[in-house]
Parts: C-alpha cells; structure tokens; sequence
C-alpha cells in the first residue's frame, strides 16, 4: 500500500511541476544593423491555455524602440516541443550602434509573478558589412554574411548565443534558404536554422532579406577556437526566357568565413563538488511525501534552471549522504528548448533512508558564473521528514513476488573500454572457424592411423630441410674461433641472393679472422654474437619483423588516440584512430572507439554508424550493441524490432552458433573414423558412439541460435545498408528539396540503399517506408572508399562533448 501511495504521490508531483508555467525570453535575431527590426518574445512554458495574465508594464530602453506586437497572449507553434506554449510578443529596433540590454520583466500569472531574466543583443553598423559577390545564371548577387557572437572570449565551457546572419537582395525569389555546412575547432554548436521571420533591412540602397540563423556554442577547450568557415547552398526560383517564362529551380552557393574565439580558463580553486556547471543556475528540490516507513524509497524533484550549458549539467548531490541509500538520478528527456540559451532541467532522484532520519538533507550545485568570474554554491532547503518504524517485522511474511527483469537505464553511452585498440593483427585475433584446426588434426592423425595400420608407408623428411636445420645448430654452437666462418658458411648456402648489411658485415669479419695472416685471432663478445644470430634470424623470417614492427606504430598511434579522448579532443581522436591502419584491418573496438568520439562531438548518427560497422566486423561486440539500443531508444530511430530473446542469442557470437553446427559434423566425421583407426573393444569407440548420439543434440542448439541469430542482414545484404547521420532526415516523395514529406528520419535509423539520382538517394526502412532523401544525410555501412573521420555534423544535434 505504501509503494502505491508513494506512486501516486511522485505521478501528482510531476503533474503539478509541468502544470506550473516558466518563462523565458527569446528574440529572433542578435544581432540587427541600424534601423533593421527583430522579433522578442516572452514565453510561458509549461502552463494552461486558460492562464490569466496581468497587463505588462512595457520597459524605457535607452536608444532603443521596444513596443509590443499586436495583442497577447498568442499561441506559440510547438511542433518539435514537449508542451504548450504562450508568447507575448515585442519588436525591437535601435539606430545605436553597440551592445544593448533590455532588463528583467515582471509578468503575473494567475497572480503570481514570474521575473524574466535581461537579454543582451547588438547593433551593428551597416559600413562594417563585409560583401561578397555569386553568380546565378548570368546574374550576379551581392551578399553579406558571416557568423558573430557576443563574447570573444568566453570561459571554457561557457554556453553563449552565436548567429549566422546573410543578407540577400530583397527581390530574389528564394524557396529553400537551406542549412548550412561548417566546420568547427575546439567548440560544440547546435546546428544553425534558419528563423520563420525573414527581416528587412536598408542596405546599398535597396531593401535586402536580413536572415538570422540562431544557435549556441560553448568551447570545450582553452586557446583558440573556430567556428565556419561554412557554405550554404539556397535555392532561387529563376524565370527562364527560353521557356517562355516558366520557372526552375537553381542553386546559390554562398561561402561564409570562419570566426575565432579565444576561449579562457576557469579560474583556479574550484570548490570541493564543482563538476562541469558552468552559467547562472538556480535550483529547487520538492518530493510528494514526507510521511513514510523506515525502508520505503523517497521520490525527489530536482529542478535546475537558468542560463548555460543546461544539457551538460550533472545531478546535484547531496550535501550529507549519510544514512541514505542514493541511486543514480535520470533526467527528463528535453526538446528543441534544449538549443536556447536559458531553460530548466529536471532530475529524478530516488533516495532511500537507512535509519530514522527527521530530514532530507539539502542538494549541493556548485556552479561557475562567467558573469561574476567566480564560483558560486546553490543550497536547496532541508526537507522536513517524518520516518515511521516499519511495521513489516509484525506481519507473517510471505514470499515475495518474482519481478520482472530490470531494463537499462542508461543516460549516456558506456565509454571507451580498450583505447588502446588499433588493428584486428595487433591483438592476433585468430578467424572464427580457427577452432577447427583441432578436429581437422585428429582427423588427419586417425587418416594417418588408418593409413599406417593398412598401409605401412615409409615416411622421409625433406634431406634439404634436415640439412638447412643441422648447419643452423652447427652456427649456434661454433665456438668463437670458427664462428664467423660457419655463419658466413650458411649465408653463401642458404641466403647467397639476399641483400643486406649484416651479411656483408659477417662476410667481412670472416675475412678479417680467417684470411688474413696478420692478425690474430680474437674471442667473441657475447653481445655481438647474439646480436648476429637475432639479425639472422630476422634475414630467415622477415615478415615477422614487419609485422612486429608496424604493430609496434600502430600501438603507439593507439596511444595517442586513447590520450586524445581523454583530454576531450574527439575529433582529433577519432581520426587518429581511423588513421591507425587500413580501414579493413580496424578491429571492432577501435570502430566502437570512433563511435563513441562521434557521439561526443555531438553527431549522434556517425556514432550509430561505427557502432554498426564494430558489429559487422564482431556480431557479438557487447558494447557496440548496447550503446546503439541507448542510442535507438534516445532518438527514436527506425530499425528492426527484435524480441529479447534474440538479444539474449546475441551474447554470443555467431560463430559460436556456426560453431556448435560444425562441431556436430566433425563429432561424427571423427566417429567413423575412429572404427577402422582401432581395434575391436578399444576405449574410443566407446567415445564414438557417445559423440554419435550428442551430435544432432548439439547440432539442433546451433541450428537454432543460427536461424534467430540477429542479423540485420536479412533486413538488407550489408552493402545495401545505410545509417542516416544527420540529426534528422527529411524523406520526401520525389529527389527535390520542395517535395512533399513523406516522414522524420532520426539519426541512427536503418535504411536499405534502393537507387540513386544526382544528390539524392532513394531509400526503404524497416517500417516499410521509403522516399527520397539527400546523400548528405546518410551513409553506406560498407564505405566504398575509405571512410572519413567523423566531423560534427551541421544539421546534427547538439555536441554532447
């Protein structure tokens, strides 16, 4: 009775969270040359439709025209969000050049007041443009753009807004403004989208589009930091003379330039408990009961909110953990508010008392504000808590009930398990069917049994081999005297065409001991006799050496990738382990070490696709398969549905299952060869007839676990098979831009390559969906070239780093 009460208490205190409203503020660009207008927005999230709001005192900015927009509240569209939204809308313009702030409002909601936090923007001046020049046809454009943000020299780690912003000639007709492709150093951004609200701004003389393309970015290490350069392709639509007027599709390609940053580090003497938070945080911790029985679990809220990196931030801890059993907290899954700036996030935390306690403790975040340049502590309140004796001891206990089997709860993928991993040779990684050396060497030794028993043939070694064998011993063991000429001896023999500086150096030293009158001969040093063997032997096997020696680079290249992940450089990690030796020759735990750097980075697809390609070179890699379940359910991806018995199968290899069938067969090849290999009543016939009589057990097992085994190769032969790697995939009904949508592809979904057509690819998932989607947002599970390196994708998601 008690855990149900305590759940319903946790479903009423999350209603009653996401029932109460936040508000935020959003603008629609940053960044406005003079005189250009921006959209502002104060947003209610989280509350009721029927909301009550007083009327807004309407702020004085100097030099800055602030005035609302039409009435409100108005309905704000929520399409990619998790719950409603109201907006209150403002618009803004200012001839001043220079940073501007519109402060804090207070707006009351159903009488309580909630407080917005002030937001910082820019007026540039329009003379300080930079203006490129692109050509359409036989028509060239100016343009302007380029990336800015407020800060140029953030902390590390700080989150702050950027933007892309172009301005066009206002009489284009653009129907795709597209997304751009850029490159980035030593940062993590959101992907940059254009706004819904196209500008207008006077610029050369004319009215030009002003298009912000919002998003944020945090460093993520000290120095320097580059964020671009990009491209960005649009699509005009362009009248055609020779077609009478009729209108076609043509591309614009413009270039943007790169922007440095020059990123700073925290201040030294962190406090004990600082992680990675870094902004201005506030936090409030409630629960849904605080009448319970000494053993029965406490459902906490944690409710972190502000302005940073929101989506980095760690759980709170607890200020005095004794006395309590502590598990791990999850967060709720956010949405697109997870790009913007400022928001909330909520932890889940479920604590247990261990003896009478009369309170909750309070949660400790420790936090660093880039606006104050120090380090800051927020304390929530001690929770009053009322903890009865349990009365379990006094009720005649009775068995209890069989639970079912725990789901993962992973948060976050497991982290690299063996960093020094390069090449399948490195670890002498023998083939699956290996095994069957065993058997086939009975096999061979009954066969020899058979023949010698039947046949009695009279075996000879090769004369040239013993004799090769017999000089090799005959150098080992000369003494010093005549060393130097059985060695020379067996070079004139058996290595007389090689070339090599050794062999001249010993024919030389014979000479000079054995030919020569003058001089006397000399003992050996030890050290110089074994280093002349160990270079003979490397003359008699020099693959081996190569070997050894291109292990010994390659472990090495290892190393470093391993140590470059650990300082938190995931792309530099990632290509050094791509890099690390052929593409074919990368073991699966090097391929799931590049999955997890692309998963840091932040482009969760490319890491859905390493994680695939470590399974298709080791079906059974345990690692790989559980971070592309974390990953599959996070995103939602479209892949095969498989039962959890399959899952079970695929603890093991494949080859194990192939395995059990080939074992079958070689138990009953051996049987029948063991009846004519010996006597009548010898002891391995017995032998035989038990391997007889497991045989089709064994075989049934294999044939089994072969036929369930979880082989995506089914779905589609592996080089048909394709990852989508952007964040999302649009598939639409014909290869244009313009077409209607057919579905969301998200990243990590599986799809089957059908055919293809210019920049576009026409494709079928496992949901029996197909359509059109651009070559960009996808790649081959087999590279038909080698691959490269995971980069951070533009149309992914945020950089997880």
């Amino acid at each position: 009775m008690n855990r149900i009460r305590q759940i319903i208490l946790s479903l009423l205190l999350a209603g009653a969270a996401h029932a109460a409203p936040g508000v935020d503020v959003v603008m629609s660009s940053r960044f406005l040359v003079r005189g250009e207008q921006a959209k502002f927005e104060i947003v209610l999230r989280g509350g009721d439709y029927n909301d009550q709001i007083e009327p807004l005192k309407t702020p004085q900015i100097k030099n800055v025209d602030f005035h609302l927009l039409g009435s409100y509240p108005q309905r704000r569209p929520y399409e990619n969000r998790q719950r409603p939204e109201l907006s209150i809308p403002f618009v803004v313009s200012s001839f001043e050049v220079g940073n501007h702030v519109i402060p804090s409002m207070d707006v009351v909601v159903n009488g309580e007041a909630l407080h917005t936090s002030p937001l910082e923007f820019r007026v540039l001046d329009d003379m300080s443009l930079t203006w490129s020049n692109a050509t359409v046809g036989q028509e060239k454009i100016k343009y302007s753009a380029a990336f800015y943000a407020l800060k140029d020299q953030p902390y590390l780690g700080e989150k702050q807004p950027v933007e892309l912003k172009i301005y066009l000639p206002g009489d284009l007709m653009v129907v795709d403004w597209g997304i751009p492709d850029f490159e980035r150093q030593g940062l993590s951004a959101w992907r940059f989208q254009p706004q819904p609200q196209i500008g207008r701004a006077q610029l050369l003389g004319r009215t030009c589009y002003a298009i912000p393309y919002p998003s944020t970015a945090s460093t993520n290490q000290a120095g320097a930091a580059t964020l671009g350069p990009a491209s960005l392709t649009l699509q005009l639509q362009v009248a055609s003379v020779q077609n009478f007027g009729r209108a076609y599709a043509q591309a614009l390609k413009l270039n943007i330039p790169a922007l440095t940053f020059q990123s700073k580090p925290l201040p030294p003497g962190a406090p004990e408990g600082f992680e990675n938070a870094v902004g201005q945080f506030n936090m409030k911790v409630a629960t849904g009961a605080t009448d319970l029985h000494e053993g029965d679990p406490v459902t906490l809220e944690i409710s972190v909110s502000g302005s940073g990196n929101l989506d980095a931030l760690n759980p709170p801890k607890l200020l005095d953990a004794d006395g309590w059993k502590i598990y791990d907290a999850s967060s709720d899954e956010r949405g697109e508010e997870r790009r913007e700036l400022s928001g909330e996030v909520i932890f889940r935390q479920f604590m247990r008392p261990l003896k009478l306690q009369k309170a909750i403790p309070p949660f400790k975040l420790v936090y660093f504000d880039p606006a104050k340049g120090s380090y800051e502590t927020a304390l929530s309140d001690a929770i009053p808590l009322n903890v009865l004796p349990s009365t379990a001891a006094g009720i005649m206990a009775a068995p209890p009930p069989a639970l079912s089997m725990p789901l993962e709860e992973m948060t976050d993928i497991l982290g690299v398990v063996n960093p020094n991993a390069a090449l399948l040779s490195n670890k002498l990684r023998l083939p699956s069917w290996s095994w069957q050396i065993i058997p086939v060497l009975l096999a061979l030794g009954l066969i020899a049994k058979i023949a010698m028993r039947h046949l009695a043939p009279r075996l000879h070694k090769d004369p040239a081999v013993l004799a090769r064998h017999k000089e090799w011993r005959e150098v080992e063991n000369a003494p010093d005297q005549t060393f130097y000429r059985k060695a020379a001896h067996f070079i004139e023999r058996w290595l007389g065409d090689r070339q090599d500086p050794m062999i001249d150096e010993v024919l030389k030293r014979r000479d000079e001991s054995s030919f020569r009158q003058d001089r006397a001969e000399s003992r050996v040093d030890r050290t110089e006799r074994n280093r002349v063997l160990k270079q003979l032997r490397r003359l008699a096997l020099p693959l081996v050496a190569v070997l050894l020696t291109l292990s010994g680079g390659r472990a090495r290249a290892a190393e470093d990738a391993g140590k470059l992940f650990q300082d938190g450089r995931y792309s530099e990690a990632a290509k050094a382990w791509l890099d690390s030796g052929p593409y074919d020759q990368l073991s699966a735990d090097t391929l799931y070490n590049i999955g997890d750097a692309a998963y840091r980075m932040g482009s969760a697809g490319e890491a859905a696709l390493y994680y695939r390609r470590a399974l298709a070179r080791n079906s059974a890699h345990a690692e790989s398969r559980q971070n592309l379940r974390f990953l599959e359910r996070k995103f939602g991806s479209i892949t095969i549905v498989r039962p959890d018995y399959e899952h079970q199968i695929a603890r093991l290899p494949l080859g194990f299952w192939q395995g059990l069938v080939a074992a079958s067969a070689w138990a009953v090849v051996l049987g029948l060869l063991v009846f004519p290999a010996t006597r009548p009543g010898a002891g391995l016939r017995m032998g035989a007839i038990a391997a007889f009589v497991s045989a089709p057990l064994i075989a049934a097992c294999g044939v089994l676990g072969w036929h369930y085994y979880p082989d995506d190769a089914r779905f589609a032969p592996l080089k048909e098979q394709a990852v989508v790697v952007s964040d999302t995939a649009t598939v639409r009904t014909d290869a244009a831009r313009t077409a209607p949508k057919v579905i969301d592809a998200p990243a990590g979904s599986l799809c089957k390559l059908v055919s293809r057509s210019g920049d576009w690819a026409y494709v079928a998932f496992t949901n029996e969906s197909r359509g059109w989607v651009p070559l960009v947002d996808i790649r081959p599970l087999v590279p038909e070239t080698n691959p490269e390196a995971p980069k951070p994708r533009s149309t992914g998601g945020e950089n997880n780093a």
